[in-house]
């Protein structure tokens, strides 16, 4: 690994996936620190914006793009993974940016692709040490978030005015407000439950306040409020 990674600024961390589709939806404000995920480097450049990172296993990413970034900016830090490997390079890309202890993260993805990618990339979010990051997830056109037990989440409408819970890894007891069909504790979100698919946001900003279990809260642009 090259570059130093003492001297990244975790103050507003963004993670440029480098799945097959470029990033449709790019988070408000601007990035301290940007993780280009393989091909997610060229994305990176295409947008604008400086890479900070660069990981993975290099199978997608251009090399002579990668030495002329490198050439730019020397402290750029590259951390090169085996091809054959255990983890994704997504995930190994939310594990170094957990282990950065950011203020703020936002996952930059295209979406598309395999499916077995997008629900494994998906779901991971809901593993516990990601849940529990302030982070926010701009896949496509939908933005996603995981909340587990014990915190709260503010949805606003801006990020999309249609509204699915999933539970993940069992059953989740939420009080929701701000949407046309609140959730409480008295109806529990069982996994993979269609109970929480396709609410909608009737207030600016709604909240899920997570008793128990851990879900992820994905939205979608649908029909304007009323």
């Amino acid at each position: 690994m090259s570059g130093d990674v003492a001297e990244l600024d975790a103050g507003c961390v963004w993670i440029v996936d480098g799945g097959p589709v470029a990033p449709r939806r790019l988070p408000p404000g601007e990035p301290s620190c940007v993780i280009a995920v393989d091909r997610g480097l060229a994305y990176t450049l295409r947008l604008g914006l400086r890479p900070h990172v660069v990981l993975g296993d290099f199978d997608s990413v251009d090399a002579a793009m990668l030495q002329r970034a490198r050439d730019q900016w020397p402290g750029l830090v590259v951390q090169r993974h085996e091809r054959h490997k255990a983890h994704s390079d997504l995930d190994l890309a939310l594990s170094f940016a957990w282990g950065l202890d950011p203020a703020e993260i936002a996952l930059v993805a295209g979406g598309g692709g395999r499916l077995d990618h997008m629900m494994i990339s998906v779901t991971m979010l809901a593993r516990p040490r990601y849940a529990a990051l302030p982070l926010a997830a701009y896949i496509g056109a939908s933005v996603v978030r995981a909340a587990t037990a014990g915190m709260d989440i503010a949805l606003p409408a801006e990020d999309g005015n249609l509204l699915t819970l999933l539970a993940v890894g069992g059953a989740a007891s939420l009080r929701t407000s701000g949407l046309r069909w609140n959730l409480t504790s008295a109806t529990p979100l069982t996994s993979a439950a269609s109970l929480g698919l396709s609410n909608e946001l009737t207030e600016p900003v709604a909240h899920v306040g997570v008793q128990s279990g851990t879900v992820l809260a994905m939205q979608t642009h649908g029909k304007p409020l009323p």
